[in-house]
């Protein structure tokens, strides 16, 4: 007997192979003809000349299909279902064909899925090699075995045997005046070869990166004549010649540099499979710009290398700005980022440091550890996030914490320094050791890292003046790259610094003392609070499975901390703990091994576009949902968000979940679209890049009509949004 399952597979390839011989019975004559006719598709053998030349050279012959209206065949890559027409020629001796000139499909959605293909009419041309010498006067017969599927909300495979005879001439044989203005225009829709293009390709979690170059010739036409030419780069897609490379369902859109053209699509079945994938060293395939009506078009065949893409697309708005403005917003967005919640508890550990260190000789090496700690760590970061830029994937500001194992990693991190605050064991130097703790390596090196921390757990926070300086960095340089995070680092470190370096504000702060271990022990709870709302994120990304093994992680890694601080506590009174060590070695060892194993990804239902997410009146965002709306002409908010966004989970709370603006959706009619990148979405990172920006959150503003965005302010507030609502503008 066989499984389920597997009946259920026998079955339906019973089932097709029936359809197919049902197909064949009916849809292929008994005898050839120029014409073949069935309920869905009209098919003619047609030639672009009226005879044969007799000294032989080339003439082109076409198969010309005439669909019935909504249905379709499909182009030599059908996209995501479906087969390619196929021509079979029997020709007399001599007499060679070459393979079929494809004009360039269009994109057919079907549901969630997408095709490459013809609707209407398509002329599938040939070009026939003659011999010479053949007798003029006489006649030949070309002869074509075609089959093809044609598709509308069933799919019909059909064939036909047709044949074409003409007459051999003397001279250049006439165009055949009935066909003439059809053939001319599928020429143009051919892929031109005299102008190459070459581009290069990349392939990341958040998709592939596809890289275009245009040479001097065609980089004129569309930058210089496209407006004449009526042709738009908006309209721009690339079809690729193998399946199953991109996800053809996939909204392409186009980001534009001074030297080429870049798109990021989802990964076909190939590149998602890890032993094809590396096999995969090239992408060949078709780049096409129409008119926005649809009535003109061209096409040019195009190779894409693998290799390294450039980082993002040049914005105008972020290359507008100079360096100097750049690196001042930057350190105002860091200045402003020590006022976000997400950086609360490593400043109150800061706070009490520079207490420790305001009675010292020199408090000001503190705060310039510190700033340095913080520096380094943002060059780090800016040097990490070019690495991977280079390597095709798409990431932004707080690009780790849509890694699962960095979110549990960080979660371990922030409960480790709450154990420590708490008591269980200790890191450098009691703090109530105000006369040796910056004379004290230990010290200093517990500073630096307080510096390294704050940067790791800003992360989630995005400040006002951070997205211009951040989009600024990422279409420059790397040297400018990197300078512009420099100059993050410092804003966020400028006040402990100036605190450090100032006698009047040191004045200010209270005196060392045994109330120090108090308020430390206090500090742990922030710490705790932060741990847990990483693990809140972190069931947003992976499965109750995963989730259970980080929290047991975080049992053991206190088991850990316990037994490390009962080491030290024997080791004081020079005795040794071998319990306590092992103890400390197996807790520890445990916490390492339940992150270590792979997590698999949060169990959620696909999300329509239909379907609300986490915000009762919203609904999911998509490319395609927004498309939709904006050409229905509807007001449209959008709010690109994620769970580990700590500005982004304050905006929603104090301005965009109160009942006054659930009432100003429903009132002005305002479609809201909320997108969650809390993991890796390439539509919204495509989102986030159309509009200068590398992270969330980003609010856009579609007023009635309109396809163009106002973009809000990161911080928002109600008045703000009900005022937008109601200006509708």
């Amino acid at each position: 007997m066989f499984p389920w399952g597997f009946k259920v597979v026998i079955d339906t390839v019973r089932t097709w192979i029936a359809l197919i011989l049902f197909g064949l019975a009916f849809a292929w004559p008994s005898a050839a003809a120029e014409v073949v006719t069935t309920p869905r598709v009209e098919a003619h053998l047609i030639s672009e000349v009226t005879g044969v030349p007799a000294s032989g050279g080339l003439i082109s012959v076409a198969l010309y299909q005439r669909m019935q209206p909504e249905w379709h065949t499909y182009w030599r890559n059908p996209g995501e279902s479906g087969e390619p027409t196929t021509l079979t020629w029997a020709l007399p001796g001599g007499f060679n064909a070459s393979e079929i000139k494809w004009p360039h499909p269009e994109r057919i959605p079907y549901g969630e899925l997408a095709n490459y293909g013809y609707s209407h009419q398509v002329l599938l041309r040939t070009e026939i090699a003659v011999p010479p010498g053949l007798p003029p006067g006489t006649k030949v017969t070309l002869k074509v075995d075609a089959a093809w599927l044609v598709c509308k909300d069933i799919c019909v495979p059909e064939a036909g045997t047709l044949d074409i005879t003409l007459p051999v001439v003397e001279g250049t044989p006439e165009r055949n005046a009935q066909w003439q203005s059809l053939f001319d225009k599928t020429r143009d829709a051919e892929p031109k070869l005299d102008r190459p293009l070459v581009g290069r390709f990349s392939v990341g979690e958040n998709g592939v990166t596809l890289y275009f170059e245009p040479n001097g010739d065609t980089f004129t036409l569309y930058f210089g004549e496209r407006e004449a030419d009526g042709l738009s780069l908006d309209t721009l897609q690339f079809f690729p010649y193998a399946k199953g490379l991109i996800k053809a369902s996939t909204p392409q859109s186009v980001q534009t540099r001074e030297d080429g053209f870049r798109i990021v699509v989802a990964r076909g079945w190939r590149l998602r499979d890890q032993n094809q994938l590396g096999a995969i060293d090239k992408i060949d395939g078709i780049w096409v710009v129409k008119s926005p009506s649809g009535d003109k078009s061209m096409a040019f065949e195009v190779s894409l290398q693998k290799g390294g893409v450039p980082a993002t697309a040049t914005e105008p708005a972020a290359s507008s700005i100079p360096l100097f403005q750049a690196i001042l917003f930057a350190i105002l967005g860091g200045l402003i980022l020590n006022l976000m919640p997400c950086v609360f508890p490593i400043l109150s550990m800061k706070a009490l440091s520079l207490v420790h260190s305001s009675h010292a000789d020199r408090p000001w090496i503190d705060g310039l550890v510190y700033t340095i700690g913080v520096m380094s760590t943002f060059a780090a970061l800016a040097g990490i996030l070019l690495w991977l830029r280079s390597l095709g994937e798409d990431v932004g500001w707080g690009f780790q914490l849509q890694s699962p194992l960095s979110v549990a990693v960080l979660a371990y991190i922030l409960a480790g320094v709450g154990f420590s605050l708490s008591g269980l064991f200790h890191l450098g130097s009691s703090l109530q050791d105000a006369g040796q703790g910056l004379s004290n390596q230990t010290g200093l090196v517990g500073t630096f890292f307080t510096g390294v921390l704050a940067v790791v757990v800003a992360a989630p926070c995005t400040a006002p003046f951070m997205g211009a300086a951040m989009s600024f960095a990422f279409t420059q340089s790397a040297p400018v790259t990197i300078a512009v995070f420099l100059a993050l680092g410092f804003g966020l470190a400028l006040p402990w610094l100036l605190f450090s370096v100032s006698p009047p504000l040191i004045r200010l702060l209270p005196r060392p003392g045994p109330w120090m271990d108090s308020f430390k022990q206090f500090l742990a709870f922030p710490m705790y609070a932060a741990a847990a709302w990483l693990v809140w994120v972190l069931s947003q990304q992976v499965s109750p499975e995963g989730l259970f093994r980080v929290m047991m992680g975080l049992v053991t890694l206190g088991l850990a901390a316990w037994a490390l601080g009962n080491v030290q506590a024997r080791a004081a009174q020079s005795k040794v703990s071998i319990t306590g060590m092992l103890l400390f070695l197996l807790g520890l060892g445990a916490a390492i091994a339940l992150v270590a194993i792979p997590f698999e990804p949060a169990r959620v239902a696909q999300a329509s576009e239909d379907a609300p997410s986490s915000h009762a009146y919203a609904q999911t965002y998509s490319a395609a949902r927004l498309a939709s709306l904006l050409a229905e002409g509807k007001p449209v908010f959008v709010n690109l968000t994620a769970a580990w966004c700590v500005s982004c989970l304050y905006n929603e709370r104090v301005a965009l979940s109160s009942d006054a603006v659930r009432a100003a959706f429903r009132d002005t009619g305002t479609v809201y679209l909320v997108g969650d990148w809390t993991n890796r979405n390439p539509e919204i990172s495509a989102l986030l890049k159309q509009h200068g920006r590398d992270g969330v959150p980003l609010y856009l503003y579609f007023a009635a009509g309109s396809s163009e965005p106002r973009i809000l302010p990161q911080l928002l507030t109600q008045d703000l949004i009900l005022a937008t609502l109601k200006d509708g503008k």
